[in-house]
Parts: C-alpha cells; structure tokens; sequence
C-alpha cells in the first residue's frame, strides 16, 4: 500500500478525497434466531450501525473504504449481545500498460451471517474474526491481450471456536492466466490456480491446485453472461501421531452468471459450484442456485427479492478428520425501500430460512421481519 500511495505522489495533478458518514437504527423479529431444529422460543433485536465510506482519487490511484460497527442486542427467547466490524479497503493504481489492486480488510462477525451464506452449512453460533488480502496485477501486452497474477490470503479466527467444535484455519492461493478479447463484447481467459487450506487443530493441510477457462460476454449494454469453468485436484494430508495419512480427490467447479437490465427492472440468475473453506476445518463442496430482481417502482421507492438454495458437503478427507454430511441451506428475502430525503431512508424485509441435513434427520426454519431507518449526512469532500 505504501508503494501505492508513493506512486501516487508523482500524480497530483488532480485530487480529490470524500467521506459519507451513516447510522443506520434496526429492529427486527426471529422466530429461530439459531436456524436450530425442535422448539424455538422467538427473540426481539435492536441494530444500531454507526459507518462511514470514503474515498481518494489522484490521476493514477483511487482509494476506496468503509468502517462501520453494527451493536446488536437479542431479547425474549434467549438474551445476546455482540458486536460486528467492518473495514473493507480497496486500492487501485493505473499505470500506461499496468494496473494493481489490493483489496482485503478485517470483517468480524457472526457465523450465521456471511460464512453461511457462502458455504451453506449452519456452524454454532459464535463470533468470527475473517482478514483476507488479495493483490492483483495485469499487465497489457497488447490491445486484446493481457497478462494476469494475483494473490489470495485468508486468515478465520472464531471466538471459543475449540469448545463449540470449531478451528481456525488459514488460506494462501495464487494464480496466473492470460486473457484476450476476442471480439468487442467477448472475452476469454485461462487462469493456473493453487491454493494452500491449513486447519493446524484439525491436523489437516490440503493443497489445491487446477485450472479455469472463462468467457464474459456482453450481448447488448444491458444484457451479459460470464461462465468459468475447471477441474480442481485436492491432496488432503492429516497428521495423525507419527503418521501421515494422505488422500486425493478430484471435484470440478463453475459458475454462471446472467444479468439484464431493463428500464426499471434488473435480474441477476446465478449457479455455481466451488470448494470453500469452512470453520469445521473441512474443504467444503457447495452448490449454489440464486436469483435476484429488483424493480425501481418510483423515484424514490424499490422493491427487490432475493433468493438462493445451497447444497454442501465436505470434500473426501484422509484418517480421522470426520466427514460433514450433506445439508441443504434454502433463504429468500423480499424487501421494500424507501429513500424519503437526502439525508433520510427506510427499508422493510421479510426473511426465510431452511435447512435440512436428511442423514441426521434435521430440519430447522426461521421466520425474520426487519425495519430499519438511515440517517446520511452530506458528504464531506476536498480536492486540490
């Protein structure tokens, strides 16, 4: 980062630097506030979620962030309180055949939120702290031609995760391809990857290594499809006393993406299959199905709904690591916004939740009712 910004001394020819602060005040109503199976006793919660956005900009170089808390309180059924971070950064720098990106940040939160709407697997409930890192870097050989790298750091840390039956773990990925548009409005690209999962309490160190064949195509300026593609090989290596026990697999993953937009209507259809890390200590293989519309009802009201169904299971694993068994994971989210001013918005959503893992006979639902209201001060800005 302090290459970056070294860099963007030497362009100063135009700056400019801005800061967005909110807060955002939420109730909501969960009839299972666990997504765990039998009787549930229903809670009330209270959100409160002071943020700010930024960003800077020089001829060459844009910055871009957020820091935002969210103070949460559950009540009734059961008494919880936690709290969540939010430090997203983002840096860019443009050079005449070059570009560079660094994105990661530090997110802390809860296992119910976002790790379980990217595995699909319902973990206990406790907090995690997630830092992740991912540079890249492209190169321009030519008009249509262009050289690519990158680098994937994770790093998952969960609050009494041993005593809930959960470990850390960490991740280190690379990849390198080349990319060519092969016509105005397509582009395909052939990506190396090789990834490092490392979950020292579980013994367990797999490496990953494949390829990807993608295609991004824009049939008009509002309709596109992207499809990638590709064989993942996974070495799993358990340590178990003085032995090492070692396994192989081979999974293929994709994913799909169609997006159109119409005058006041935008459709997102998605399908994917991926090996994810999870706090289980596992290589997990989720297939994944989502959809998203939104329709732009008047200037200052929308509405949107948001769906997906997730099917995980663990990867195969060498030795004593247990296996997880396969669960479904079901959520659709419909949701009313409302901008009333400038400085002021609302929003109302309705959520449901479901999941079923058939081998342990489990099935568990969750009814949630949300309102929040957003309060967004002028933007504070200088350029020179």
């Amino acid at each position: 980062m302090v290459s970056l910004l070294s860099m963007a001394g030497r362009e100063t020819r135009a700056a400019e630097w801005s800061a967005v602060p909110t807060a955002t005040a939420r109730g909501d109503y969960n009839s299972n506030l666990l997504l765990a199976e039998g009787s549930n006793k229903a809670v009330w919660g209270n959100w409160f979620s002071p943020g700010m956005t930024f960003s800077g900009s020089t001829e060459n170089l844009e910055i871009s962030g957020r820091t935002a808390a969210e103070f949460v309180r559950y009540y009734g059924g059961q008494d919880r309180s936690f709290t969540n971070f939010y430090f997203p950064l983002s840096a860019k720098y443009r050079g005449e055949r070059d570009r560079w990106t660094v994105d990661g940040g530090l997110t802390r939160d809860n296992t119910l939120m976002a790790e379980l709407q990217t595995t699909g697997v319902v973990l206990a409930f406790t907090q995690r702290n997630l830092w992740t890192a991912s540079p890249t870097w492209t190169h321009n050989l030519t008009e249509r031609t262009a050289l690519i790298a990158g680098y994937q750091f994770a790093d998952a840390t969960y609050e009494n995760g041993i005593r809930l039956g959960l470990v850390d773990y960490q991740t280190n990925g690379g990849n390198a391809g080349i990319s060519y548009q092969i016509a105005d409005k397509s582009r395909v690209q052939l990506t190396g990857i090789a990834t490092l999962f490392q979950a020292p309490q579980r013994n367990l160190e797999s490496k990953i290594f494949g390829g990807q064949v993608s295609l991004n195509h824009d049939f008009s300026e509002t309709f596109s499809l992207k499809l990638e593609a590709g064989p993942r090989f996974i070495n799993n290596v358990v340590q178990s006393g003085s032995q090492s026990l070692s396994d192989h697999s081979l999974v293929w993953v994709g994913n799909a993406t169609i997006r159109k937009q119409l005058e006041r209507t935008t459709i997102a259809i998605d399908a994917s299959r991926d090996i994810t890390p999870s706090g289980f200590g596992l290589l997990l293989e989720t297939n994944r199905i989502g959809m998203t519309i939104g329709q732009q009802l008047t200037e200052n009201l929308s509405v949107s709904i948001t769906g997906q169904a997730l099917a995980a299971s663990s990867t195969p694993t060498a030795g004593s690591v247990t296996s997880f068994p396969k669960s479904r994971y079901f959520s659709v989210q419909p949701k009313l916004s409302w901008k009333i001013n400038d400085w002021w918005g609302a929003e109302a959503w309705y959520s449901y939740a479901q999941r079923d893992v058939d081998s342990l006979s489990v099935t568990a639902m969750a009814n949630i009712v949300s309102v929040s209201i957003t309060y967004t001060p002028a933007k504070f800005s200088v350029g020179w």
